[in-house]
């Protein structure tokens, strides 16, 4: 799906007009009974993925959703026209681009290193001691998670218990904003880049762009990458249990189970 639609050039400028949302599914209750309303499965229950673009207050449905891209285009040209078309008729669009008032970070640090190596995309972590000091490092990231050379470009979290960073390899005391490479299954990951409290905006956005250019992106098999992770004991525990027929049944068939 991803490299057939949402990685095309043409879809990309499109989605510039857009707020694009990474849902975490299984994450959280309101969530997965929002996704379940979007799109009516044939299973009769929330699946892995939901695909759909709304109107912005969240309220109509302005293509067909299903699980992709595919149930709304046929390929990603029409896609990229049908998107544009769109925002064409939200011109306020394009004047808010570049523009939040939060991060777009994870609940917690584990599901961050789980999306990261599942999105194959690097993990900022802001590390503080108190509400107050997490919303001031904050401040600094946010008109760079928000520009268009990096918008998109990383998972966000942040721990307020140092005791959380413990997976993270290379972690050094003092630093304020970490960036890290989840290892395969993101259940660790080693620091590609670290500053310290007072680091210069500039100085931040310019590693980050480094990081970005040296990233490995490393392609997975998602029937191998299931395989072993079963064998190797190794799975990820939902905040409310998976239901998605097709991916229940694809973990038995990995355990040698009909």
């Amino acid at each position: 799906m991803d490299r057939s639609f949402l990685s095309d050039e043409k879809v990309v400028e499109a989605s510039r007009s857009f707020v694009c949302i990474r849902l975490a599914t299984y994450e959280n209750k309101e969530e997965a009974e929002f996704m379940k309303d979007l799109y009516k499965t044939r299973s009769g229950v929330l699946e892995n993925t939901t695909f759909g673009i709304l109107s912005p207050d969240g309220k109509e449905k302005l293509t067909a959703t299903g699980r992709g891209p595919f149930h709304a285009y046929r390929n990603n040209d029409q896609m990229a026209a049908g998107m544009n078309r769109i925002a064409a008729r939200y011109p306020g669009a394009k004047q808010a681009a570049w523009s939040a008032n939060s991060l777009p970070q994870m609940k917690n640090l584990d599901l961050g290193l789980n999306v990261a190596a599942s999105d194959n995309l690097p993990l900022i972590v802001s590390i503080a001691d108190s509400e107050k000091q997490l919303a001031d490092f904050h401040a600094e990231l946010l008109p760079l998670a928000w520009s268009e050379s990096l918008a998109g470009q990383f998972i966000y979290a942040s721990v307020l218990d140092k005791s959380e960073l413990k997976p993270i390899k290379g972690t050094e005391e003092g630093n304020s904003i970490i960036v890290v490479e989840p290892d395969q299954f993101g259940l660790s990951g080693k620091v590609l880049a670290q500053f310290e409290a007072g680091t210069s905006r500039q100085k931040i956005r310019s590693t980050l762009l480094e990081v970005i250019e040296s990233f490995p992106r490393k392609h997975k098999d998602h029937d191998s990458h299931v395989r072993i992770g079963i064998q190797l004991g190794i799975e990820w525990e939902s905040v409310i249990p998976e239901t998605d027929p097709q991916s229940i049944k694809a973990k038995a068939r990995a355990r040698g189970k009909r």
